[in-house]
């Protein structure tokens, strides 16, 4: 038969002291847990506001923000037909300028070797129309991407009503020729 005995409880300074250390110790452990499920917190709702689409103009800055689409589009507006060389007039997807002034929007344009491109996303910046196909312009890899994003969550007054569908089948020509070859697949 074997009986265990209880040691008796340490008592003195040194087990006040070993509670004391594990009980900064545990202290410690819960305000950093603390802190970083703040920050996560923080950084989360400020993510979700810079993705978070902007609402347009509406009631009385409604008229000031169209004056300023109108004003900025006459602007942009040949310097894009300049750019594109378009021997027909410009077909547009969505266009509008942001808070900014930024005018951002769809074309339907011709490639440099005469060919059609189909809807493309632009963005000016300045005055001028800026284009994936023109590189990354030095702000970075992803830089139109950025951009085009930022621009895009920012539809302060609509310029022209249109789609944001890219590529050949969102253009006039594109809907029926799609819509043709998909119900050719499809239907048999």
């Amino acid at each position: 038969m074997t009986f265990i005995l209880r040691m008796p409880e340490a008592r003195g300074r040194r087990a006040w002291r070993k509670r004391f250390v594990l009980w900064g110790f545990q202290t410690v452990v819960m305000a950093i847990v603390v802190v970083c499920s703040g920050i996560i917190v923080g950084e989360s709702i400020r993510y979700e506001l810079s993705v978070t689409p902007k609402p347009p103009a509406t009631g009385r800055a409604l008229i000031p923000a169209r004056t300023l689409a109108r004003v900025r589009w006459a602007e942009v507006k040949p310097r894009l037909v300049t750019r594109l060389r378009q021997p027909n007039p410009l077909e547009l997807g969505a266009v509008w300028t942001t808070r900014r002034g930024r005018v951002c929007g769809l074309v339907h344009g011709w490639g440099s070797f005469g060919g059609l491109t189909g809807m493309t996303r632009f963005y000016t910046r300045g005055d001028e129309p800026v284009f994936k196909q023109d590189g990354d312009g030095g702000d970075g890899g992803s830089g139109f991407e950025n951009e085009w994003w930022a621009c895009n969550l920012d539809r302060y007054a609509v310029i022209h009503e249109g789609s944001d569908e890219t590529g050949f089948c969102a253009t006039r020509q594109g809907r029926d020729r799609c819509y043709d070859v998909k119900i050719q697949m499809w239907g048999g």
